[in-house]
This record gives structure tokens, sequence and C-alpha cells, in this order.
């Protein structure tokens, strides 16, 4: 029977990750099923390989991770309640705790019940790395054809096109797994020397970053590559290191500046940043994302518990109350207030921290998913959450070997 239900739990599981990272944007793209409803489609899937294990097995994981998740959906269902937003939009805001409980108690139970799949894994994430370049170009120089092709009653520029085998418009879910790889290879550095494909592996996911068109992912990659620069040159001439830590930031900022979308957020941060420009932007609904937070810092009055489930973005409607933006966090110290806020921020710490990883390893990676969750929802993005597997994977095996050779 544990063995039947390993089996089931694996073939299950499997076919969800070629539905997220494979097939997933494609069937959206020729078959018109919308982005929500496939998420909350594989979510009752997760959710229902979460029920099964703890019927079957009479255990509960009680972790941090259960903890906050429980809170951020406790302060979601009081907030909905004080301003009456109703059952409906409740519960589907719902799916921002529940999707990386559901998703890390999953990993939690293949390790508990030893169910192999490193070797997959492996192969996998490998295989979806090495697709995504192609595809892209194919996107890229191919838009003109493929877009009438487009049966997904989405609208989508040439901007949003390259999101490669992802969902649609998952250009942010995309960047942010091959980021993620790349740290992973960085971190298994620490165990042993890279080997040359996987130096050539890092010079390939910098070029497909590149290329796309998240200029967040160009971005945070520029800070990675920057900040392990850093640190090599600080180690091999550290007498002269903070001179040379210096001069390579400011080379390296000077370079980022060289893409246009870059070099106008820096002019626009220097001039439109103002407490004043930035309340003008705000009332007339083009403000930015981080002229929204000075606003919200200094024009507002303090929010504790926010205005409720999906008032700054209506779900029903489609429809923003404010600025047109998808951001974890602006959305939900709107809807939550700081209490929910704090929440946020304390469950991303505890996800990072389930992953073992070393002290700077972690603060990096930290700093990196606050990033992606101020510019997009990362906690109910599949691919996002999913993408944390590849180091929990690789932590696992490192450590398990570390433990047998010892």
């Amino acid at each position: 029977m544990n063995l039947k239900l390993n089996i089931f739990f694996k073939v299950v599981f499997i076919g969800l990750l070629f539905l997220v990272f494979l097939f997933g944007g494609t069937i959206q793209y020729f078959f018109g099923i919308p982005n929500t409803a496939l998420t909350l489609l594989i979510l009752i899937l997760f959710i229902f390989l979460v029920f099964a294990h703890i019927i079957a097995t009479k255990t509960f994981f009680f972790d941090r991770i259960f903890i906050w998740c429980f809170a951020y959906l406790l302060i979601i269902v009081i907030t909905g309640i004080i301003h009456d937003k109703g059952m409906s939009r409740t519960l589907l805001y719902c799916i921002f705790p529940i999707m990386p409980f559901s998703v890390f108690y999953i990993f939690k139970i293949f390790e508990r019940r030893s169910i192999k799949i490193h070797g997959f894994l492996n192969k996998f994430f490998e295989f979806v790395v090495l697709i995504q370049l192609p595809i892209i170009l194919l996107q890229k120089f191919g838009y003109d054809f493929l877009i009438l092709l487009n049966n997904s009653n989405q609208g989508i520029g040439e901007y949003d096109f390259m999101f490669g085998s992802f969902f649609i418009k998952g250009d942010h879910s995309l960047g942010f797994f091959l980021l993620i790889y790349m740290l992973n290879l960085v971190y298994k550095r620490k165990f042993s020397p890279l080997r040359s494909y996987e130096w050539f592996l890092i010079g390939y996911l910098a070029l497909t970053i590149f290329i796309m068109e998240s200029n967040l992912t160009k971005l945070v990659l520029i800070m990675i590559l920057g900040y392990y620069l850093l640190i090599w040159l600080y180690k091999k001439i550290n007498f002269i290191g903070m001179f040379i830590m210096v001069f390579v930031g400011y080379l390296l900022f000077n370079t980022a500046l060289l893409i246009p979308e870059i070099d106008g957020q820096y002019y626009f941060f220097k001039n439109k940043y103002t407490p004043q420009e930035s309340q003008i932007a705000f009332d007339k609904t083009y403000a930015k994302r981080p002229q929204i937070v000075v606003v919200y810092a200094a024009k507002k009055d303090l929010k504790v518990m926010g205005n409720g489930p999906y008032d700054y973005f209506d779900i029903f409607t489609g429809k923003f109350k404010q600025t047109k933006h998808f951001s974890q966090l602006i959305w939900t110290y709107n809807d939550l207030g700081l209490l929910g806020l704090l929440i946020v921020i304390f469950l991303a710490f505890t996800l990072i921290k389930s992953l073992n990883l070393k002290k700077e390893s972690a603060l990096l990676l930290s700093l990196v998913f606050l990033m992606y969750l101020f510019m997009t929802n990362a906690y109910s993005d599949l691919a996002m959450m999913l993408s944390f597997l590849l180091i929990r994977n690789s932590r696992s095996k490192l450590l398990q070997s570390k433990i047998t050779q010892e």
C-alpha cells in the first residue's frame, strides 16, 4: 500500500511539473484556458496530494511555514469580514498562503517518504533550461506570425511574448526560474568545483536572460554576478579589496545603465520619486511601484489592517483601484495592511530558511525573492514556488552525500 501511494504521488507530481514548466503556456495559448483557472486546477491537485498523505499516514507536518501561512490566511479572513468583501473574493485571495504551503508541504512529503526523484528532477530541470533559449528566439523573431494563432483571449504585446514554455506573460516566472537554476549551480560549487559543462550552463543562462524582455531579471543577474565577482576579487586581492570593489561596482552600475529600460528607471528615480511628484503620479494613476511606496510612506495614514482582499485589484472586473501593477507587497499593504505585509515578508524568509542554505547564500536569495515579491504576485505563481524545488532537491542530495562520506 505504501509503495503504491509513493508511485501515485510521484506520477501525479511529475505530471503537474510537465504542465507547469512545459505545456501550460501552450494549452493557454491554443485552447484559451485562463491563467487563474489553470492555476486553481493545479493547486487543487496539490492540495489533494497533501490531504491524501495526511489521511494515509494520520500525520501532519507542523512547522514555521505552516504557522506563517496560517497567520496569512487568518489576516485575509479577518479583513474580508471587517470590510464585507464577500466569500468569493476572500476564498480566492487565500490562494496566496495556500500555494506556498502546499508546494513546500509536498517537498517535505517526498523527503519524509523517501520517494526517489532526485535524478529525474535534475534531468527535467536541465531540459527545461536548455529549451528556453530556442523557444524565446522563436517567440522573438516569429511574433508577427505566432500572434495570429493566439486563442487565449488575452492581448499579448511583443514585450510580453517571450515567456518561453511557461504560462502566458510568465516572463517573471521564467526569469526567476533561470536565476534560481544559476544560483543552485553556484551553491553546488561550495561542495565541489564546477565542471566545464556547468560553467557552460551559467553562460547559457546569462545569454537567455539578456535576450528575454524581463528587465528585473537582467538587473538581478547583474547584481548576482557583481556580488560573486566582488567576493572573488576581495579574496584574491584583499589588501586593495575595498578599492577594487568600489571600482568594479562603478563599472557594473554603468554597464547596467547601457540597458535603456534600466537607464530610464534611473533617470526616473532621480527626478520623479519625490513625495510631491509621486503623489501627482499616484492621483493620475500612472505611478510606478516605487512611487506608490513613497506615497504610502509619506502621504497616507498608516494602514494596520488594510482594506480587505482584492481591494487594490478587483479579480472579478479586472480593474485596478489605483495604478495597474501586479505586486505582492503593494497589494498586501493595501489589502491586508502593515500586519499582513510583515507576515508576507516573514513567510518569505521562512521559506528560504527551510532550504538549509548557508547564511550569505540565504541572504542573497532572500533579497532576490523580495525584489520579485515587489514586482509580481509570486505567492500565486506555481512556477516560481516550484523553482525552489531546484535548491531543495540539490541540497537534500548534497547533504545526503556528505553524510554518507562522513
